[in-house]
């Protein structure tokens, strides 16, 4: 009967049916694998400040459902705190999941941060700060759901609390503790209050390890609060003990921003010791205790009247070290005019003033023994004849053998490539030169200066080169550092390159510590003094030279020294 159908109905007709039967096997199959796969979800309403206890597996998935009122007027904090309760978790984590109105937090259970060379850091107990969006409207009533799921086959115990955070909002100059750890970030909002456009948060702590990071950022979510991502957005300062930001108003359009506080995972980023390097590399490393208790305030700046007026102050300070030696300049060129005068009336005026020697009544010349080219002793005076000697002397071995017309007749702008710069003085000299030093009881500087004042002059020209060229290679560098460092201070936020007192930094324009910048008036406006001195005396000088004077002749080759003065003013500057 089989055979007669076959043949009847052909071979392509079994064929058809053979593929109908294939597939509707394949059918059942496939409903009997998606029953059996099929997870059972299970919504539950959940309320503020109580602990859920419940187990989840890969065929469960459990939602709490939270609902609760938001005031445009008031910031509360709401707080997720997670534990989980079995053994060997590591191996299959329960993912939380956070759904929001206008953000999505998620993170897993055990929570893995890791530390350099890839070490792997589980934390079992885990408490996240959710995201806080500003609302519109005077009130309204806001809902947000939790996720917890996984892909374990075994039940995974665990803990759930849901609480509210009623110091979430800091307030000036009101102190706030609190613990944090690396699984347990912490982060607040401050709101500038009116009449504040700088503020300075600092955070402090009794316990130098575990190290920490501090976080400004701004009102906007997520909020990057955990080790690897804190750097992410805003500034940040790694920390032991105290930690200080300076914060403008003009970089918070919201007028109001987090300080956000981390846990480090590891202590290396603060000079703490380094644990060592694992076994294996996928070996989970315990952590310890790692909670540091910590203390934040928020204080205004100084205001800007302030800051100008503390300018003002300093730049009087140096000012008046101006005035002070502008008034003194004046006393001394009234005395210098009256000793020009005494030299016009020479009988109004004493020997030692004049530079005149003063005469016996017999005719004999008297001379001072602290007066220059004294050859005398306190009491005792020479007579003409022993005074011509000593003059013919100096004449033939002292200084002056070169006459006082062919001193001053010769051209002082003559070209100086004239001159020869390797006119050594020669045994013979000394030999020469041994006589005046041996008569001369107060030898003087200028005694033993025997260079011409063109070549000394030109010699000493290689201080300002020196100066210059230290001042280009060591001002330069200064300048482009302090522009490269602070443009990536401003765009990544990282304040750890700076290393000033944060404590006292006060900002200006694009720069976190102008008063840094500040200190250094001193040097500027006091090396400015110092040339304007210098150059004031080095005017007197070229003065005396052009009326001839006969002192200023004589210090001529001591007065080389006022080049090299210029040039330590200009190297204080």
């Amino acid at each position: 009967m089989v055979l007669r159908s076959c043949c009847k109905f052909g071979p392509v007709s079994v064929l058809f049916r053979l593929g109908y039967l294939a597939l509707l096997l394949l059918c059942v199959t496939h409903l009997r694998c998606a029953r059996a796969e099929t997870k059972t979800v299970v919504q539950k309403d959940a309320e503020f400040d109580v602990t859920y206890n419940d187990t989840v597996t890969s065929d469960n998935q459990t939602i709490y459902a939270f609902n609760h009122t938001v005031s445009r007027n008031k910031t509360e904090g709401v707080r997720v705190t997670v534990d989980v309760l079995s053994e060997g978790a590591e191996s299959s984590p329960i993912l939380f999941v956070v759904r929001q109105k206008q953000a999505v937090l998620s993170f897993q259970v055990p929570l893995i941060l890791r530390g350099l060379y890839q070490r792997k850091y589980p934390y079992a107990h885990v408490g996240r700060t959710l995201c806080q969006p500003p609302t519109r409207t005077l009130s309204e009533t806001q809902y947000f759901f939790v996720d917890v799921s996984t892909l374990s086959s075994l039940g995974t115990h665990y803990q759930l609390r849901i609480s509210r955070v009623d110091s979430f909002t800091l307030h000036t100059d009101k102190k706030f503790s609190f613990t944090a750890s690396p699984s347990q970030p912490q982060y607040f909002k401050y709101v500038f209050p009116d009449g504040v456009d700088t503020a300075i948060v600092k955070v402090n702590s009794e316990m130098t390890f575990p190290c920490s990071v501090m976080s400004i950022q701004d009102i906007q979510c997520p909020v990057y609060d955990l080790d690897n991502n804190v750097a992410f957005i805003g500034m940040y300062q790694t920390m032991t003990k105290t930690a200080a930001i300076t914060v403008q108003r003009k970089d918070f359009p919201s007028n109001s921003f987090y300080v956000v506080v981390v846990v480090k995972t590891e202590d290396e980023a603060c000079g703490g010791p380094l644990r060592f390097y694992p076994l294996r590399p996928d070996e989970l490393i315990d952590a310890g205790n790692r909670s540091k208790t910590l203390d934040v305030v928020v204080s205004p700046a100084i205001s800007s009247d302030v800051y100008v007026m503390g300018m003002l102050f300093c730049l009087g300070i140096f000012l008046s070290f101006y005035l002070l030696t502008f008034l003194v300049a004046c006393v001394e060129n009234k005395r210098m005019h009256r000793r020009r005068e005494g030299l016009l009336n020479p009988a109004d005026m004493s020997p030692a003033e004049t530079g005149i020697p003063a005469t016996h009544h017999n005719g004999t010349l008297r001379f001072s023994p602290y007066e220059y080219g004294s050859f005398a002793d306190n009491a005792s005076t020479l007579s003409s004849e022993a005074i011509t000697d000593s003059i013919a002397s100096d004449a033939n071995y002292g200084y002056m053998e070169r006459s006082l017309e062919s001193v001053t007749g010769r051209s002082r702008q003559e070209s100086l490539s004239s001159i020869e710069e390797d006119d050594y003085d020669t045994l013979a000299d000394i030999d020469s030169d041994k006589n005046i030093v041996r008569t001369k009881k107060y030898l003087c500087v200028s005694d033993l200066a025997r260079k011409d004042k063109r070549v000394l002059s030109k010699k000493y020209q290689i201080y300002f080169w020196n100066i210059a060229t230290i001042g280009v290679f060591y001002a330069l560098p200064v300048i482009q550092l302090v522009i490269t460092y602070q443009t990536v201070v401003n765009v990544t936020g990282n304040q750890d390159i700076c290393y000033y007192n944060f404590l006292c930094a006060h900002p200006l324009g694009n720069l976190s510590a102008f008063n840094n910048i500040l200190s250094n008036l001193g040097y500027v406006m006091l090396g400015l003094l110092f040339l304007l001195i210098v150059l004031q005396r080095d005017i007197i000088h070229s003065r005396a030279l052009d009326r001839h004077d006969l002192n200023a002749l004589v210090r001529d080759q001591t007065e080389m020294v006022l080049l090299f003065l210029h040039f330590l003013g200009g190297g204080i500057l």
